[in-house]
C-alpha cells in the first residue's frame, strides 16, 4: 500500500502480532511432548523445541509474505477465501486445511479442557462427565464459529489475550517464581528476571493495542 515498511510500527500491526502469536499457543502439550520424546534429556528436548520453532517461524513467515505479495491489502483473514473457487489447485489446499484442522484440533482441545477443569478445582472427572463437557464446550464452539464470519477476529483476539499471556507473561512469572525459591539467585539470575518481566510488560502493551485496535476495527 502506499503506507509501506512503516506500517509495521503502527499500533494497528500489534493486530498481526496478535494473530502471529497464535502459531506458538502449544505451553499446554509441552510436559506431554517432554514425555513421550524417546531419550527425554533437557538437551534432546531443547533440540526438538528449537527446531520446531524454526519450522513454525519459516512456514509462517513464506505463507504470510506470499500471501501479502499476492493480494495486498485486499488480503484476506484465510488468505485461501482471495482465491476463486474455480481453482483446482487452491480447492484441494482447502482440503488440506480442513484435514490439518480435523486432525491437529484434539490437541489443542484436550488441553483447554483440561486446563479448565484444573481451573476449577474439578477432581470427580467420570467418563460420563468428560463427554457431557466435550459435548458442551465443542457445541458452545461451533455456535460462535457460525456466528463470526471472520477467522481473523478470532485468531487476532485469542492471540492478542491468551497467547501473549502464554508466551510472554506466564513465563516470566514461572521464572520470577522459581528463581525466588533458590536459596541465592545470583546477579545474572536476578538480571534475567528483570529481562523476563520486561519483556511480559511489553507482552501486555501489545495484546492490550491488540485488542483495542481489533474492536475498533470492527464497530
Amino acid at each position: 500500500g502506499s503506507v509501506g515498511a512503516a506500517g509495521a510500527f503502527t499500533a494497528s500491526s500489534s493486530i498481526l502480532v496478535g494473530m502471529l502469536s497464535t502459531a506458538y499457543m502449544a505451553h499446554f502439550n509441552a510436559p506431554k511432548f517432554y514425555t513421550e520424546l524417546k531419550n527425554n534429556t533437557i538437551p534432546r528436548y531443547l533440540t526438538v523445541v528449537n527446531t520446531s520453532f524454526a519450522a513454525s517461524i519459516s512456514i509462517f513467515a513464506t505463507m504470510a509474505s506470499l500471501g501479502f505479495l499476492t493480494f495486498g491489502a485486499s488480503s484476506s483473514g484465510l488468505i485461501l477465501n482471495n482465491y476463486s473457487p474455480k481453482d483446482k489447485l487452491m480447492g484441494l489446499s482447502k482440503i488440506a486445511v480442513a484435514l490439518s484442522l480435523v486432525f491437529s484440533y484434539p490437541l489443542a482441545f484436550v488441553g483447554a479442557r483440561d486446563g479448565l477443569l484444573d481451573l476449577l478445582k474439578i477432581k470427580n472427572r467420570t467418563n460420563s462427565f468428560l463427554n457431557s463437557l466435550t459435548v458442551g464446550i465443542l457445541g458452545t464452539i461451533t455456535a460462535a464459529a457460525l456466528v463470526i464470519p471472520d477467522v481473523s477476529f478470532v485468531l487476532a483476539f485469542a492471540g492478542s489475550t491468551l497467547g501473549n499471556a502464554l508466551i510472554y507473561v506466564f513465563p516470566a512469572l514461572m521464572f520470577r517464581a522459581a528463581i525466588n525459591k533458590l536459596p541465592k539467585a545470583t546477579k545474572l539470575q536476578k538480571f534475567e528476571v528483570k529481562a523476563a518481566l520486561t519483556s511480559a510488560a511489553l507482552g501486555i502493551g501489545f495484546g492490550v493495542m491488540g485488542v483495542v485496535k481489533l474492536l475498533q476495527s470492527v464497530v
